[in-house]
């Protein structure tokens, strides 16, 4: 499954606009972005390539005007290319291939002018008529019905709605959210002009109807980054089944005050459990899976109630826009009160990301494309293994075949085996590298609190040690909690010669070999 967005950004060469809103795409983990009216230029696109780890293939129009430009995600963007883009900043068309199979992505940004719109068209359906699998989205400055208009105006059936619904039936492609929702009145496009609002659903996906199986859902989602909405489609080329993923503990509930002294109080309540003096790693382990799931659950929601929070806001604009459309007067002042709250609320929601992301750059003094908005967790679709071959040299792509490979494998890898001494002591015998008194008596004496702090300080932010999902920050959160505990764990290990089950499991992951 991946999320494709269309979206006019009514501008995007701001460089702190373009960072909100590649932090949207990751946040909602968007493969493919179709845009419109980027305004860029080629050595704008130069200078912004390197804040978004993935490819852009733009389509620039004269003096900065129009253009369009398609953003392909890192884990997909070895499998694409540009096909053609025209001359005016309006149609780009990208390749994807898969499994076999070729996707073509348009974005297309048509003309405001009725007879310039009505060639266009024209141009897009001859360009289009021979291809298969056609995902077209963009702001085609078209209504297709009634619903399509919002207030007075009216939907217009001129030469160029003429013109895109010949193309739509001569290329077999269809309004894919319309045909979903026949009788909903949604709106793409907003303006409030003399304190009357202008409204009208303009912005849409077009693909071929033989996807239509392949489409999950088609949604709008209101921004105050544009004075168009969001198009999303989440979109199935192949399924792959996923397992349950890798719990790593959200930083920004450490700022929670309550959820903060409610694990301080978890941990002096633990211990007074017996096994905190007589079996201190099973403890240990006991202790960090009950703050697991206090932060899961807080976690849980935290994302819930700022959801709630926006589908609030949106359902509140999204409603005053309907009754608008119905011709009931509505409050202009309200409907931009909430305009301004979707505003704070998007910008709260990219801040975090893009902060962080510029810590790093000043400690680590390398650039955003590595670093930007922990992007680790957008190359797992990249690294999820599609197939292996097995003792036969056949080749299993099924799931379960998959991770019966890799079981027996790493079986065979790490079991235990006889070690020949003889050979072992011959080996030791040619080191030449000694441990001198000096550093024999460091690693001999007990673990300090002092050095405790020093690894802890110099841990990166933003990673967790452990496959536990506790990170760096939560041990500097917490440290006053956990002094005496992890002096008493790690010289727990020291003096048993054992991990705890925590830290004996860890997370392998294969990287691909191409012969």
């Amino acid at each position: 499954m991946v999320l494709i967005c269309s979206f006019n950004c009514n501008g995007l060469k701001n460089v702190n606009n373009f960072q909100n809103f590649v932090s949207v795409l990751y946040d909602r983990r968007a493969t493919f972005a179709l845009l419109q009216e980027t305004f860029w230029d080629k050595s704008y696109v130069d200078g912004i390539q390197n804040m978004y780890e993935g490819k852009i293939y733009e389509c620039n129009g004269y003096n900065s005007r129009q253009g369009v430009a398609i953003m392909v995600a890192n884990s997909v963007k070895d499998k694409t290319k540009l096909v053609y883009k025209d001359d005016e900043g309006r149609f780009i068309h990208v390749s994807y291939e898969t499994d076999g199979q070729i996707f073509n992505f348009v974005s297309v940004y048509a003309p405001n002018n009725c007879i310039e719109r009505a060639r266009y068209f024209k141009f897009v359906n001859s360009y289009i008529e021979n291809l298969q699998n056609v995902i077209i989205g963009g702001d085609f400055n078209t209504t297709l019905s009634n619903l399509d208009k919002g207030g007075k105006s009216k939907h217009c059936i001129d030469e160029a709605y003429r013109e895109l619904n010949k193309t739509m039936c001569n290329c077999n492609i269809y309004d894919v959210w319309r045909a979903r929702n026949e009788c909903k009145k949604i709106f793409s496009w907003k303006r409030i002009c003399n304190n009357i609002l202008q409204q009208s659903r303009i912005d849409y996906f077009l693909i071929s109807k033989s996807l239509s199986p392949n489409v999950q859902n088609v949604y709008y989602n209101e921004t105050s980054f544009s004075d168009h909405t969001y198009v999303f489609m989440n979109f199935n080329f192949c399924v792959v089944e996923r397992g349950p993923g890798i719990w790593v503990l959200n930083n920004t509930v450490l700022s929670n005050v309550n959820y903060v002294k409610r694990v301080k109080e978890i941990i002096v309540e633990s211990m007074n459990c017996s096994l905190y003096d007589s079996e201190p790693l099973i403890w240990w382990d006991n202790l960090k899976y009950r703050i697991k799931e206090i932060f899961s659950s807080f976690s849980s929601d935290l994302v819930k109630e700022k959801k709630r929070e926006f589908f609030y806001i949106q359902n509140k604009i999204q409603r005053l826009c309907a009754l608008q459309a119905s011709g009931i007067d509505i409050d202009v002042t309200r409907l931009e009160t909430l305009q301004l709250d979707l505003s704070k609320y998007e910008l709260d929601k990219c801040k975090g990301a893009i902060l962080r992301s510029k810590a790093t750059w000043a400690t680590e003094g390398d650039k955003n494309t590595k670093y930007f908005l922990n992007l680790e967790k957008y190359r797992q679709e990249s690294n999820s293994v599609k197939e292996l071959y097995n003792v036969n040299d056949e080749i299993v792509n099924d799931t379960d075949g998959i991770l019966d490979i890799e079981y027996n494998f790493y079986k065979e890898l790490y079991s235990c085996v006889e070690i020949e001494t003889d050979k072992l002591c011959d080996f030791l015998q040619h080191v030449d590298k000694k441990v001198d008194d000096d550093d024999k008596e460091i690693c001999d004496s007990d673990i300090t609190f002092n050095e405790i702090a020093e690894a802890l300080s110099s841990m990166s932010k933003n990673k967790s040690p452990g496959s536990d999902g506790l990170t760096t920050e939560f041990y500097c959160t917490f440290y006053d909690s956990l002094r005496e505990i992890l002096y008493k764990v790690f010289n727990a290990v020291y003096d048993e010669g054992i991990l705890s089950r925590s830290m004996r499991s860890g997370v392998i992951s294969l990287i691909l070999n191409c012969l």
